[in-house]
């Protein structure tokens, strides 16, 4: 009876043991996923990142030899995403944006030739980054896009310029709501010339109202309108607007 006893023990200990030590497999393996989840994003942000300042690179090297030659720099289609990219700049019609965004993305080949037409520096916010001629979903991933509904810089009418306001510091528009009313607004163009604009005007605005301020034709003047998100809390309502004019030469 006392062997019987003794067998029955040494498997009810055998029986815990291994559920403890299923249950501490199971705790590490959900601890290391959490961990790898957290971690996700940082590091898609740094490649991203890292993928934005060569072809920040690629575009001064370009200017600075004087070539009148296009610009361009080849992006990958996947795997940069940004968080909410399908309605950040345009607002809350998500599903049907989206969804347009995300056909027109994946008939796109694997890897995306962007085209520069320029650099935007604003240094009182250390804001330094390339701009491509189009505002589009892969365009922004990687700088500032040129919407194409406006003029482009330097022409009369109005230059609209849009970029996302991410999280990490430093990164694209991030800063943006720092600019102050008289800052000073560079765009180094591909030809080598420098613009510069002055800040006149600072304000936000709900999504279904940018498209009162992003057309070339609103203005008979030398302007410029750059565009991010805010990021309010609880979450992203509203539109930033920076808006200044050309500082002619003498």
């Amino acid at each position: 009876m006392k062997k019987t006893n003794d067998m029955k023990f040494e498997k009810e200990k055998r029986f815990r043991a291994t559920n403890k030590n299923l249950l501490l497999f199971i705790s590490i393996l959900l601890l290391i996923l959490g961990v790898v989840l957290l971690l996700i994003d940082p590091i898609k942000n740094f490649k991203r990142s890292q993928v934005a300042d060569e072809g920040l690179d690629a575009v001064r090297q370009q200017i600075e030899l004087g070539e009148d030659t296009e610009i361009t720099f080849v992006v990958p289609r996947d795997g940069m995403e940004v968080n909410g990219e399908s309605y950040d700049i345009y607002g809350d019609e998500a599903e049907i944006i989206g969804q347009m965004l995300d056909d027109a993305q994946a008939e796109l080949p694997e890897y995306v030739t962007l085209t520069a037409i320029g650099i935007i520096e604003i240094d009182s916010v250390d804001i330094s980054i390339p701009i491509w001629s189009e505002a589009s979903i892969i365009a922004l991933r990687y700088g500032a896009g040129h919407y194409d509904g406006s003029v482009l810089p330097g022409e009369v009418g109005n230059c609209t310029i849009l970029a996302h306001h991410m999280r990490q510091e430093g990164a694209m528009f991030n800063r943006l709501d720092e600019v102050e009313i008289g800052d000073p607004v560079r765009i180094l163009t591909t030809d080598g010339h420098e613009l510069v604009y002055i800040v006149d005007d600072i304000m936000t605005v709900p999504p279904e109202e940018v498209d009162d301020y992003i057309e070339g034709d609103i203005t008979d003047t030398k302007q410029i309108t750059l565009i991010t998100c805010t990021y309010p809390s609880p979450g992203v309502t509203h539109r930033l607007l920076v808006i200044g004019h050309l500082l002619e030469e003498d």
